[in-house]
């Protein structure tokens, strides 16, 4: 069967002409529906802005014991806790209240030298991060405090003050692993000790002079398992020899198109429910001819994607007055310390080209001033899709190993701890509120206590 296109009545003799005939031909339709497609988005997103505007927040700071002997593996089972808290939510509360999935940002700030561990949860679940920590640390302090972003505004003095920031990004794919906290043991000795990677990260922190701050930030934001499909597909092209190129070319051809069936799969998935899906399935043998480095990336691909995973934005500022504000003590120091997780066969962190607060040639200090005010507003404002698109995807070991509470080794002087430790009450202690008197008349008379101090279980009571 043939298929017959006659285009010899289309008006050939200028582009002009040829587009008014296609316009009055019925292509108007596609101005409309492109046109009503950026209102909704426009709309949607100022919809989306005034729900997280509406979710309040607090900061809460975390102190540990000194001699706690907890490994990050305690903070791990923490970020694995915090993944019950993703709801996308119907699509009456996404696409007409525009509701957002609530973020998290966990933070280590150095405020002239002193160090503090923070957290900024949503109101609604600083019991679950409560509870977590204590169940972890049960000596552990948990204080509601001030935020201190507003220690510097947008606007600030750019002849008082300096600034230097970044946003973090990936050196490769988000399904390449970091190193991780497993990998920073030391191999001398009878037994392996642990080489804490906090511990060159606070020391750096608590050099800064008394008038300058570093901020690092991490906001994490709980997603669902889409990127493990990623992950089977680049360890498919890497056992078959078809390991594909980064750059514009890998985005258009594979990141892009993979996004947006994540986002079609979103909207179908909830109304179909479970589907089950068959699995990219591997040739027996394939693996075993790989070479042992490849290997090893396989190996540690697969196990990335075994973990629960979160979005991440990664970002870091150093501030202080002029006469004070030195980019080698604040800057590159920290820079420095995180490239303590960079794996050159597998993945790393690079500041971001594009938000890091520096500029070449032309109209050099303007631009400076335009990238310190945007990358604060992102700090200040703790988002998730600011900046470089929505961030990427770490499992819960990477983001243990970039945020964990310093083990007893670490001897950074100035990291707030607790400095008793707490015991817990004895279990027949009376709590307010809980007093109970007898039922019957007539005065009332002390019940015989068992030796544990506890009332017989046979005397009735009622509550006042």
């Amino acid at each position: 069967m043939e298929f017959v296109f006659d285009l010899s009545g289309l008006p050939t003799d200028s582009p002009w002409v040829f587009a008014w005939w296609l316009i009055t031909h019925g292509g108007f339709v596609i101005f409309v529906l492109a046109g009503l497609a950026l209102w909704f988005e426009l709309w949607l997103w100022k919809r989306r802005h005034e729900y997280e505007h509406n979710v309040p927040y607090t900061l809460l700071a975390v102190d540990v014991p000194k001699t706690t002997e907890q490994s990050p593996l305690a903070v791990e089972q923490v970020f694995a806790t915090l993944a019950a808290t993703h709801s996308p939510g119907t699509l009456y509360e996404r696409f007409w209240l525009g509701r957002v999935q609530e973020r998290f940002s966990f933070e280590i700030v150095s405020l002239g030298g002193y160090i503090q561990f923070l957290i900024r949860t949503p109101v609604m679940y600083r019991d679950l991060i409560e509870a977590s920590i204590y169940a972890q640390y049960p000596d552990a302090e948990i204080t509601e405090v001030e935020d201190y972003i507003h220690r510097i505004s947008t606007d600030f003095d750019t002849e008082a003050y300096d600034l230097w920031g970044t946003e973090f990004e990936l050196i490769q794919n988000q399904v390449y692993p970091l190193r991780t906290y497993p990998e920073f043991k030391s191999e001398f000795g009878v037994e392996a000790q642990f080489k804490d990677p906090m511990a060159s990260l606070l020391e750096v922190m608590g050099r800064i002079q008394t008038d300058e701050d570093i901020w690092l930030q991490l906001v994490i934001t709980p997603t669902n398992d889409s990127w493990k499909h990623h992950a089977q597909h680049v360890v498919k092209a890497i056992v078959e020899g078809k390991q594909s190129k980064g750059g514009v070319i890998d985005y258009l051809l594979f990141k892009l198109p993979i996004k947006i069936l994540d986002d079609i799969g979103e909207i179908i998935l909830p109304l179909w429910g479970d589907i089950g899906e068959e699995k990219d399935k591997l040739e027996p043998g394939t693996v075993q001819k790989l070479t042992p480095g490849r290997r090893a990336i396989v190996e540690a691909i697969e196990h990335k994607a075994s973990k629960i995973g979160f979005l991440v934005k990664f970002r870091l500022i150093y501030w202080g007055r002029r006469e004070s504000f030195l980019k080698g003590r604040g800057a590159s120091a920290v820079v420095g310390a995180v490239q303590q997780f960079t794996a050159l066969d597998r993945n790393g962190f690079k500041p971001s080209k594009l938000l890091t607060t520096k500029a070449e040639y032309f109209l050099k200090q303007p631009r400076i001033n335009r990238k310190q005010r945007r990358i604060l507003r992102h700090f200040q404002a703790r988002s998730q899709h600011r900046g470089l698109g929505h961030g990427f995807v770490l499992n819960t070991e990477e983001l243990a190993s970039l945020y964990h509470f310093p083990v007893v080794e670490v001897k950074a002087p100035l990291v707030k701890k607790t400095e008793v430790k707490k015991s817990e009450p004895p279990f027949a202690l009376p709590m307010p509120g809980s007093y109970l008197r007898p039922v019957a008349a007539g005065p009332v008379r002390i019940a015989e206590t068992s030796a544990k101090g506890q009332a017989p279980a046979n005397l009735p009571f009622v509550e006042d």
